[in-house]
């Protein structure tokens, strides 16, 4: 069966999301963090920046704070998380330049290109099937030649033992921060099930094939990885 993000992101999930996603993944605030220095670093904290997966607007709001003159585009198919979204955006008074769309990125109009992109912990939720490949070619299309991809996922394989040890340290990481046992085996279900995560040779492919240079590690927590890469 096919993983439906907006019906798995319900209203009770989207309200549970903002702490629970911190308690379950390693080094979640500092890959907004760096993501949002980059997308900086590369636009001059100017122009407009496309952000796929907007979910409850926690993205949004940290790049929208770090560049001061960015304007923010943020897209996510789930309708109950971005009602929060659009709650918390207002009460950081940024309405005015971070815009919030129910939809998909190909479902975008394309007017005038993006200056970077981000798409972080979103990928690893559709299969390589073709559904990989397809959301790295829509946001390309969306994209100034030379704008920056900011992309996060869950990687690896599980078949390397690595991995394993990995995803190991990951359980004990969850339990450390007081998530029940019942609550991070139901987890690792829902990943087993749902997630999709590629190897990093494979996410260079697919990268290459929507247009993309090479991808640039910048951030590692266990098992998850960020990269940039480039639109050429």
């Amino acid at each position: 069966m096919t993983h439906d993000t907006a019906r798995h992101w319900d209203k009770d999930r989207a309200e549970a999301y903002d702490k629970r996603v911190r308690e379950a993944i390693p080094g979640y605030d500092a890959l907004h963090v760096l993501s949002c220095q980059i997308v900086a670093e590369a636009t001059g904290g100017k122009g407009r920046a496309l952000v796929v997966g907007a979910g409850t607007g926690v993205e949004c709001i940290a790049l929208a704070q770090s560049c001061p003159h960015l304007a923010v585009v943020g897209v996510d198919p789930s309708k109950e998380m971005l009602a929060h979204a659009e709650t918390k955006v207002a009460t950081h008074g940024l309405t005015q330049r971070v815009r919030l769309y129910p939809s998909k990125v190909g479902d975008l109009p394309k007017f005038e290109p993006f200056d970077a992109a981000t798409v972080l912990l979103v990928m690893h939720f559709l299969k390589d099937d073709g559904a990989k490949q397809a959301l790295l070619e829509e946001v390309s299309a969306h994209l100034k030649p030379g704008a920056p991809l900011v992309l996060a996922d869950l990687f690896g394989s599980w078949d390397d033992p690595w991995q394993q040890q990995l995803r190991n340290w990951w359980r004990h990481l969850q339990l450390a921060a007081g998530i029940p046992e019942d609550e991070v085996e139901k987890g690792f279900r829902h990943i087993d099930r749902d997630i999709h995560p590629l190897r990093e040779e494979r996410l260079a492919e697919l990268l290459t094939g929507a247009g993309f240079g090479p991808p640039a590690p910048y951030f590692r927590a266990l098992c998850f990885g960020g990269w940039v890469a480039r639109k050429l």
